[in-house]
């Protein structure tokens, strides 16, 4: 398993060569990156320029947002669809093989059974285009309440939702995009996790509802950090996923409105902490800081006249 750093799934942001910072300080051995302002870097200038602070920290990439917007008319779709050959032909000489994107929650445009049918499809074709290039396409969903207000019909609000919808998209790359927290306050359970295979999850994303929030009105700014227990048990998800061989992206994720105030690099921090207490619970070997490296050199004083 890859200990992934994502930004987006903290809510912070930053220029590339300070996120990658903080993912070294912090020991995360991946990061997700920003595809589309590498494009944009990259057609300014060359992909080797774009890629120099990558390429220097020798981290991997975990993977990328899509930004595609699958609830647009079919006019703007086929434009994305277009847009979608540079982005991934950048993925692919860049070495990332995964991208994510989440179905909508809820539409103004056709009911369920009419909409589902439209989205299998422009799923299809977005698999297409990324298979080509050797990358998986995770899929995800957002449960949060909010998400649906406004719309005249629901769609994929839950977790059984997710897994009809996966299933039904054809591509070999096409997997799951697990996100714990949707996963609870969309209804899923760890017996629903624990029949997907380990090829059909792409990224895996920890995140905790707190104990005093009803899930079925819980909004996206009741995400806090990943705890061991609670919901969804974290520590037995991460058992489960080492046993199954799982060798995909694992990030902490929490909303910005859990530590308003706090400086990005605490947020991290305290992301890491967490990340790394599940995984010694689960029994897994957690590498050390940078800094916990060098403070384990012993002390060698100068010598003095």
């Amino acid at each position: 398993m890859l200990k992934n750093f994502s930004p987006i799934a903290l809510g912070i942001n930053g220029r590339q060569s300070e996120l990658i910072e903080l993912a070294l300080t912090y020991a995360f051995t991946g990061i997700d990156i920003d595809m589309h302002e590498m494009l944009r870097r990259a057609q300014r200038t060359t992909t080797q320029d774009a890629a120099k602070y990558l390429e220097a920290a020798k981290i991997t990439i975990g993977g990328f947002d899509l930004g595609v917007r699958l609830d647009d008319d079919e006019e703007s779709f086929v434009s994305q669809i277009g847009g979608l050959h540079p982005l991934a032909d950048l993925a692919k000489e860049l070495g990332a093989n995964r991208a994510y994107v989440r179905v909508p929650a809820a539409t103004d445009r056709l009911p369920y059974h009419e909409y589902f049918d439209v989205q299998t499809k422009r799923l299809t074709q977005i698999a297409e285009v990324l298979g080509t290039r050797g990358i998986k396409l995770g899929v995800g969903f957002s449960a949060g309440k909010e998400t649906a207000d406004g719309k005249e019909f629901p769609f994929i609000r839950t977790a059984e939702g997710l897994v009809a919808m996966v299933n039904a998209i054809t591509g070999d790359n096409v997997g799951f995009l697990i996100d714990t927290w949707d996963w609870v306050v969309g209804d899923g359970a760890m017996d629903q996790l624990s029949e997907i295979a380990a090829d059909k999850i792409v990224a895996v994303r920890l995140g905790s509802l707190p104990s005093d929030v009803d899930p079925s009105k819980a909004t996206s700014s009741d995400r806090v950090l990943p705890e061991q227990e609670g919901t969804l048990n974290h520590v037995n998800l991460v058992k489960h996923l080492a046993s199954i061989s799982f060798e995909g992206p694992i990030s902490p994720s929490a909303s910005n409105q859990s530590y308003k105030g706090q400086t990005r690099e605490s947020i991290v921090q305290r992301a890491q902490e967490a990340v790394d207490g599940i995984s010694k619970e689960a029994g897994l070997p957690v590498a050390p800081l940078p800094m916990e490296l060098i403070e384990d050199i012993p002390y060698e004083p100068s010598p003095m006249a």
